[in-house]
């Protein structure tokens, strides 16, 4: 098999499906009685491919809602005009109701999406992702949570706030990627980091404060690239009295004194040397960024102890291609399955399994699934309807080769040619989400009316200044400063003009570790967040010190110095 490369259907730009796609695809194909169904080469680039699954998944966004089923109050990933039926948590995995009620036979005059978003329709969606959690009611894509809040895609944590893919942490505020972390506040990518904020790309860190790139560091102010250091400001070495005496001039609980922090942080970052892409532990013929122990493993992101591996992001997964927030092996084509079903492909919330194809919020081990939606321990179902072991492997078979050439438009984001709907992810028009509240609008931001063009719904999201809450809050620069009385305040954020409150958990937590109240909402300190991050996408340049080619998610173009990473490595040794 040679490698081949086609141009995208969607954005019109060239793209390289490799020898390895190509295996990757025979192997992962579907077999009945003996005979392979090949899934075809994907049509759209890695980027294309990538919005569209995203625009299945509402990752942040979080509503106040009726169930159902019950009438009572619940919160919910869709909001309350959503045409889907929307069960609670607990009703949606009690016995009241069956999935299997919902079955359809299929029918060959008609196309396979159509069909599957008619049963989709019709079928009850769970509210919130959720497992074993105590009051962490507003979560969603988490387990063993307790006391947080307005926590996402975490597991394990206790007594954390406002962040996403937090991991066996506690007493953490405003952070993302984060691992075995405590008291730990507005930090990205960085893992057993103690009493420290603003820490970045950093490992095995503690009271310290504005580093990048820093492992086994403590007593540490405003440092980039140091290892195994202690009381050193802006790269610079002290004493523990030198250094004791100098940072009480940067007391971090005055806004005034934290923004200068920021700016001065800002251009030391501007003199350091980058490496080409952030990684951790141990990485072998991998590209991408923020990878943590990855072994051939190509474009991926967001990837911790993977191999194998393109176009992925997730945690503990092997041979996996075109995934997003995945856990498993062998898979392809899916979004938020955590763990994936083994062998399957064209899934989105799916837990464990195996052999599952064009499915969505199948959970707890069901196996030989063609296009159901909420089922449970399920076997040999299509359309959620059951068959046996002879009729399934005889039926789907048909469905495939009718999926060939069934004529669904819009198989890709915006495809206005006819075109066969087998070896396609869910068009993104047939997301349950609106494209502005789902992750997609994060990374690949379109307009109300682009958005439209292409079928997508839209949720008009209510206008900031339509409601007079009462008169602007002014906070006082320090901690100490601030009363128990901010709590009942509504504040307005500084950058986008929506209101937001302090809750006393996080107002007894900024108090701990001497930092003022933030003059942004939740919502825009996670963009402020994002902006920190390099896109998903990597590009050739030379080394700024050798010369030598490499792939970064640098830009050519970006002014910052970036080495390749046996350059990084002499300069911080």
């Amino acid at each position: 098999m040679n490698a081949i490369s086609p141009t995208c259907a969607e954005c019109q730009s060239p793209f390289e499906i490799t020898k390895e796609d190509l295996a990757f695809l025979e192997k992962i194909s579907p077999s009945f009685n003996g005979k392979k169904f090949p899934i075809p080469p994907p049509t759209l680039c890695p980027d294309c491919r990538l919005q569209r699954r995203l625009a299945h998944r509402n990752e942040k966004t979080l509503f106040n809602r009726t169930c159902d089923l019950s009438g009572k109050t619940i919160v919910s990933v869709y909001h309350s005009g959503s045409p889907f039926v929307v069960y609670g948590k607990d009703e949606w995995w009690s016995d009241r109701w069956d999935a299997s009620a919902f079955g359809k036979e299929f029918d060959f005059s008609k196309p396979f999406f159509g069909q599957f978003a008619s049963l989709r329709s019709s079928v009850p969606r769970m509210s919130l992702q959720q497992d074993h959690n105590e009051n962490s009611e507003y979560t969603n894509n988490v387990s063993y949570l307790k006391n947080c809040y307005l926590l996402f895609s975490a597991d394990k944590s206790k007594d954390c706030c406002y962040g996403i893919w937090v991991e066996r942490s506690r007493d953490c505020f405003d952070n993302f990627m984060i691992d075995e972390c405590e008291r730990t506040y507005e930090s990205i990518f960085s893992n057993k980091i103690y009493n420290a904020s603003f820490i970045y790309s950093s490992v095995q860190c503690r009271d310290s404060a504005f580093l990048q790139d820093c492992h086994g560091c403590s007593d540490c102010l405003m440092c980039s690239g140091l290892r195994n250091k202690q009381y050193c400001i802006a790269n610079a070495q002290y004493t523990k009295e030198e250094y004791e005496r100098k940072r009480r001039e940067f007391p971090l609980s005055s806004h005034r004194n934290l923004s200068a922090c920021k700016e001065r942080f800002a251009k030391l970052l501007a003199e350091s040397p980058h490496p080409a892409l952030r990684t951790h532990g141990r990485i072998a013929d991998s590209s991408g960024d923020f990878l943590s122990d990855t072994e051939n493993c190509t474009n991926c992101y967001e990837l911790q102890i993977a191999k194998d591996c393109a176009n992925t992001i997730g945690f503990r997964t092997k041979d996996t291609r075109d995934c997003t927030y995945v856990n498993g092996d062998f898979a392809y084509e899916s979004c938020e399955c955590f763990p994936t079903p083994f062998h399957s492909a064209f899934n989105v919330n799916c837990y464990t399994g195996n052999d599952l194809l064009y499915c969505d919020l199948c959970m707890n081990n069901c196996q030989n699934l063609f296009g159901c939606v909420g089922m449970k321990k399920a076997r040999y179902c299509i359309l959620n309807k059951q068959y046996s072991k002879e009729e399934y492997e005889r039926l789907v078979p048909k469905i495939i080769e009718h999926m060939m050439n069934d004529e669904w438009n819009g198989a890709a984001m915006n495809r206005s040619e006819a075109t066969g709907s087998w070896g396609e992810f869910f068009p993104a028009n047939l997301s349950p989400f609106p494209y502005n509240i789902s992750e997609a609008q994060q990374y690949f931001p379109l307009t109300e009316k682009q958005a439209a063009s292409r079928g997508m719904p839209w949720l008009d999201e209510e206008d900031p200044g339509a409601k007079y809450l009462g008169p602007r809050v002014e906070l006082p620069d320090d901690i100490g400063d601030t009363g128990d009385d901010i709590c009942t305040r509504i504040l307005t954020c500084e950058a986008s003009g929506k209101q937001y409150k302090i809750i006393p958990q996080e107002l007894k937590f900024y108090r701990s570790m001497g930092l003022p109240v933030p003059r942004r909402c939740p919502n825009q300190r996670h963009v402020d967040r994002l902006a920190l991050r390099n896109p998903r996408k990597l590009w050739k340049r030379p080394c700024m010190k050798c010369n030598m080619e490499m792939q970064t998610t640098y830009s050519p173009d970006r002014p910052e110095t970036v080495y390749c990473e046996s350059c990084y490595v002499k300069e911080i040794y």
